[in-house]
């Protein structure tokens, strides 16, 4: 289950990082560094979406079922055919989720992203004892079938000089990647 959570977890980064133009060394995009501003690059993420969008009748009754029990607020997702299931994205309360369900509709994980303000107390307070001189860009909240209701948090963080990846899981936290600005 470690590596499927660790596939999924690489899998949302590299869909960030290549959505959003991310280079190691060229990393200033503003719609990534200020993302609490800027809820609009969110939205057209969703809308540009990809070819593999597919119709509602195409999608697993039992993932729709599921998807309209636990997302009752949600009015524009958009689903895609994924080789070994299906993915849902969608915006609720400035909250960009992506959901993914198996081909026979069993849920297998979800990805949050959001600002800082949005991120929860003690994780924030984890973050900033290591980093306090770093921004909080980004955070990508994964969940999958083997974290038994406890998320694993992905937090991007910037300086002057630096920007970190950094994850925290079971309270335990490492740096996954760095970068240097050029």
């Amino acid at each position: 289950m470690k590596k499927f959570l660790f596939a999924l977890l690489a899998g949302c980064i590299t869909a960030l990082v290549a959505t959003n133009g991310a280079y190691a060394q060229n990393l200033v995009n503003p719609e990534i560094l200020e993302p609490q501003k800027n809820n609009s690059a969110i939205e057209k993420e969703v809308k540009r979406a990809n070819d593999n969008i597919v119709g509602i009748g195409i999608i697993s009754p039992k993932a729709m079922k599921d998807f309209t029990k636990t997302y009752k607020n949600v009015v524009s997702e958009s689903w895609e055919k994924l080789k070994d299931g299906y993915a849902t994205r969608f915006i609720l309360n400035d909250v960009m989720h992506s959901v993914y369900y198996n081909t026979k509709g069993r849920w297998t994980g979800s990805v949050k992203g959001y600002s800082e303000d949005k991120m929860p107390n003690d994780i924030r307070n984890i973050v900033k004892q290591e980093y306090y001189d770093y921004s909080i860009i980004y955070v990508e909240e994964v969940e999958t079938i083997g974290s038994n209701g406890i998320p694993t948090y992905v937090i991007h963080l910037e300086d002057k000089n630096n920007i970190k990846l950094v994850r925290i899981g079971n309270r335990q936290m490492d740096v996954m990647e760095e970068f240097q600005k050029s």
